[in-house]
């Protein structure tokens, strides 16, 4: 199955609003492609991001039986971190999920 990129795009905003809501983050609870998810204005910290990855993960395989690794070699060895910004983090996604088809 091959998503969109709104759809994507609904899919990390509703796991970003549910952290924030965990934590206790207003930053999280209201977001959109400019919202930084790493980096020194970000309201995530390096665990916080990586539960993020792992739940939108776990939503791709239940809900659309997407099963993919966000936080694979791939990723790592890129000049710019995909999970920089929510955009760069859809783009990166909606790149994955393609080539799953």
């Amino acid at each position: 199955m091959s998503l969109d990129r709104e759809t994507i795009l609904s899919i990390v905003q509703t796991s970003l609003r549910e952290l924030g809501e965990d934590l206790n983050k207003a930053d999280l609870l209201s977001t959109d492609e400019k919202t930084r998810l790493f980096g020194s204005r970000s309201a995530l910290d390096s665990m916080n991001l990586v539960n993020l990855i792992a739940d939108i993960e776990e939503r791709l395989s239940e809900d659309y039986d997407i099963d993919i690794t966000l936080a694979n070699p791939s990723a790592m060895s890129r000049t710019h971190s995909p999970f920089r910004k929510v955009g760069s983090c859809v783009d990166y996604i909606l790149e994955l999920t393609t080539k799953e088809v």
